[in-house]
């Protein structure tokens, strides 16, 4: 077979061709072999120069194929220009093909690899989480909030995960306690801990659901110890005569936009997140004519609708012109806090001091005025720090004052309630009730109007 390139360019690649008969006609055939210019014409110059230098190229491999390919047809009578075209791809790309068969082969085994790896797992699932190619079981983008408890956790774990490498297949009672111990060591308390041994838990089960283990047992290991309510940060409401003094009370400027901020939390149960985010366009009117406040919920994506009934929450809004002014949250926790320590100085249940927890950074913070010779917290006499309850006001203060005062008034069944908190469960809806144990006993009390039985 005599091979020939045809082009009237100098320099750069092209196509051999062949000449055959095919269906009676002699074609000019494209082999698909492509050679550099320069050189077919410098080894053409001699016989043996162009005989090695396709040797040394491989080509005469294929055209050998391609010959005995055109051979085959022939006996059987079917070489046609079609048939041929597809017999040279095949001979010519199978090379190729193969080589991209091996590459896939090869991506796909280190994809399966990387998956199979604890670390790079954790590390691609939160940011599938994070860009919303993972979603929730609704089928939903995660949330803000669960996105940054996704986050945090990343870290956390591979913290540990330099100190600690594992795979799958090794997770047993041994290392889930060997995580819970390393979390209790870096400070953290109950509720946080609680919090990253859930999210492990769930990472495992979507592996497993993702056939990269058979580690059946894996999840059944990360159980979170017991919270008592001791191991928790005190979580206080404000009363309803708090609130009204709170309202009273003669403010100004950026001060009073942060309490009315608060207030406007205070009186429709709404996190933060959502809270702070009240625009005109969420006011309106159910079918009856009842003035409501109509939001899609941040962290949960769910909507609620809360009636304005209380004339402050009117009067808050109105002040504003419907639009919440934009307060951020560190700036609302540190200024209503001043508010309230101001307020306690009338108000004296404000400065009553209450049994609390020192979150992580506050321990750190101890640990280093200490070496200093100076307490920054005053302890009890069991040894628990105590604080006025100004100092425990938050921005999520106002959600858990509503929903307390809305339950000690008694005027509301749970669904009621549930429908403008955006609560799915009543377990999780009566951990907003924040009722001390003597204000239990005073609610028995009162319904015990002809004794206890």
């Amino acid at each position: 077979m005599k091979l020939v390139i045809r082009t009237k360019c100098k320099e750069g690649t092209t196509p051999l061709y062949t000449k055959l008969k095919v269906e009676g006609k002699g074609r000019w055939i494209c082999l698909l072999i492509y050679v550099d210019i320069k050189e077919w014409e410098d080894a053409s110059q001699t016989e043996r120069k162009l005989s090695n230098y396709i040797n040394k190229k491989g080509i005469n491999k294929k055209v050998a194929l391609i010959e005995e390919a055109i051979t085959d047809m022939r006996r059987h009578h079917r070489l046609t220009k079609e048939n041929l075209d597809k017999s040279i791809e095949d001979i010519v790309l199978a090379d190729k093909r193969e080589a991209l068969k091996r590459a896939e082969q090869l991506g796909k085994e280190a994809e399966d690899r990387k998956k199979r790896n604890v670390k790079d797992f954790v590390v691609e699932h939160i940011r599938k989480i994070e860009s919303g190619e993972v979603r929730t079981a609704k089928k939903e983008k995660y949330a803000k909030e669960s996105i940054k408890n996704w986050k945090q956790f990343r870290r956390v774990f591979l913290d540990f995960y330099k100190i600690r490498p594992f795979e799958w297949d090794d997770i047993n009672e041994a290392l889930a306690d060997r995580y819970i111990s390393y979390l209790e060591s870096v400070g953290y308390m109950k509720y946080t801990l609680d919090k990253h041994i859930s999210l492990f838990k769930t990472i495992v089960g979507v592996a497993e659901r993702q056939g990269l283990h058979n580690n059946h047992l894996a999840g059944s290991y990360l159980k979170s110890p017991q919270i008592r309510e001791e191991d928790k940060a005190k979580e206080i409401y404000l009363t309803k005569d708090e609130l009204s003094a709170l309202y009273d009370m003669p403010l100004s400027g950026f001060e009073e936009q942060v309490r009315d901020v608060f207030l406007i939390g205070s009186f429709t149960a709404l996190r933060y997140s959502d809270y702070s985010r009240i625009k005109k366009e969420n006011i309106g009117f159910t079918h009856n004519g009842t003035k409501v406040i109509r939001i899609k919920q941040e962290k949960t994506a769910g909507t609620v609708v809360i009636p304005i009934l209380d004339e402050r929450l009117e009067a808050l809004l109105k002040k504003y012109d419907y639009n919440v002014p934009e307060v951020l949250d560190q700036c609302l926790n540190r200024t209503i806090k001043e508010i309230c320590k101001r307020l306690s100085v009338t108000v004296p249940s404000l400065g009553k001091k209450e049994r609390t927890v020192l979150t992580l950074k506050e321990r750190r913070a101890e640990v280093e005025a200490r070496k200093k010779g100076v307490e920054l917290y005053e302890y009890d006499e069991q040894g628990f720090p105590i604080r006025p309850r100004w100092v425990l006001v938050a921005s999520h203060t106002a959600r858990r004052s509503c929903i307390t005062n809305m339950y000690l008034s008694k005027k509301f069944s749970v669904q009621q309630m549930m429908s403008v908190s955006g609560h799915k469960t009543e377990t999780m809806f009566y951990k907003y009730v924040k009722l001390s144990l003597d204000e239990y006993a005073d609610s028995v009390a009162s319904a015990a109007v002809d004794g206890l039985f």
